[in-house]
């Protein structure tokens, strides 16, 4: 799954709740590695209608030797904080979307 990018989003309970980190356990517990991190919505933010206080959502790529099942999110940077009730899911591509290269005669001129 080299490349793949995956959506983390969930809801971050603590009051100081302010930026969730995303973790890939690669063989134990003590063993991993940094794939993101993002900002919680917090009550200062003031958050639109339908945005609860302490959601996130965190996409990233996914590393080569690890698993959507080894990923984790903590609260804390030391990653010892962690958040149950996450949700993961693998982003899709967009479909029918591709850049358009830019031709010589296309170019502005110089």
């Amino acid at each position: 799954m080299k490349g793949t990018f995956y959506r983390v989003s969930g809801l971050d309970p603590h009051d100081s709740a302010n930026i969730v980190f995303v973790w890939c356990r690669v063989h134990d517990q003590d063993n991993r590695i940094l794939v993101g991190s993002g900002h919680v919505v917090t009550a200062a933010s003031g958050a639109p209608p339908g945005i609860r206080v302490g959601q996130f959502c965190v996409v990233f790529m996914l590393p080569p030797d690890c698993a959507a099942s080894s990923i984790v999110v903590t609260h804390d940077k030391d990653g010892k904080v962690i958040l149950p009730d996450i949700s993961i899911m693998q982003c899709s591509p967009s479909v029918g979307y591709r850049p358009a290269a830019i031709s010589a005669s296309a170019a502005p001129a110089a």
